[in-house]
């Protein structure tokens, strides 16, 4: 099959610059939040430390979710029914719009719980699925989240790869993640699309949209640091860690785990807004990959 054409799109002014304060003062408020014996609910719960930016935008309920599952008919050939999610945080709440679109089962992996308890927002994606001509599932008989997971053929697995194991080798005909896979480590990447290959249907396919810049800036700043400090603890504990893999080197992994993978779309930089002193040289990045900002990677088993 020849290659598909790439579409390279450039990068909006200001697309993720956060905060208008010094790159360096965010990095350091962000070292020593995480350092503090908080949980993460609770600085999500003041604001901070947020992810699924965007949750309550009503907006934001059904569509995304009926154009991700109308790009995948197209690309597979048939409606997909088995669906897993990676990192939806509080986008759990879009499970019966997933629902109404006839995806199930329908599974949601993340390493924390953030979906919401209150069922209102659950409701509010009903009401949103209602109105996009959708028919879904019925929640007024429902008193808790799990009532209403439970109505809409959903599952929550919290923790980490291993969670996986409940799913049946080729069930899943699409798996979906946006900016999740840039935040899992360089030891456990290879682990996890594993399991995605093992649970991924033979015409199925993975839908992933991968950050490549960083996440406190909109920049390539995180890439100046040694192995040694950004692998660490400290990292980690103020939820900056991105694997800080180059496209290139995100296409492999999926390769080397039985996917044949392609990027169609992505966000570039004519000049990539590298730190002071250049990308670290241990990371042995290749220089075409420090001008992708963002990108729609593809995935199919092989």
């Amino acid at each position: 099959m020849p290659a598909r054409p790439v579409e390279e799109l450039p990068v909006p002014p200001g697309l993720s610059a956060g905060a208008p304060v010094p790159w360096w003062v965010k990095l350091g408020a962000k070292l020593v939040i995480g350092a503090l014996p908080v949980p993460p609910r609770a600085w999500r719960a003041l604001g901070l430390r947020r992810h699924s930016f965007g949750a309550d935008d009503a907006a934001r309920q059904a569509q995304p979710v009926i154009d991700t599952v109308a790009h995948a008919t197209r690309l597979i050939g048939r409606a997909p029914r088995g669906f897993l999610e990676l990192g939806p945080g509080a986008m759990v709440r879009r499970a019966p719009v997933a629902a109404a679109l006839g995806l199930g089962p329908i599974w949601y992996l993340d390493v924390e719980d953030d979906a919401p308890n209150d069922l209102a927002p659950y409701r509010m994606a009903a009401d949103a699925a209602r109105a996009a001509g959708l028919a879904p599932p019925d929640l007024a008989g429902c008193a808790t989240r799990a009532d209403v997971l439970k109505a809409c053929g959903a599952t929550l697995l919290i923790g980490g790869t291993e969670r996986l194991s409940a799913l049946a080798a080729g069930t899943i005909d699409l798996v979906v993640s946006e900016a999740v896979l840039e935040h899992v480590r360089r030891e456990d990447l290879a682990p996890l699309l594993a399991e995605l290959r093992r649970v991924t249907a033979r015409d199925g396919i993975g839908l992933h949209g991968v950050d490549f810049k960083d996440h406190m800036g909109g920049a390539l700043r995180h890439l100046a640091f040694a192995p040694a400090f950004w692998e660490g603890r400290a990292v980690a504990r103020a939820a900056l860690y991105t694997n800080r893999l180059g496209l290139t080197e995100m296409l492999e992994a999926f390769a080397a785990a039985g996917f044949a993978a392609e990027s169609p779309h992505r966000l570039v930089w004519d000049a990539p807004p590298l730190p002071p002193g250049g990308v670290h040289p241990a990371l042995r990045r290749r220089s075409e990959d420090n001008r992708v900002a963002h990108a729609a990677i593809e995935a199919r088993p092989t």
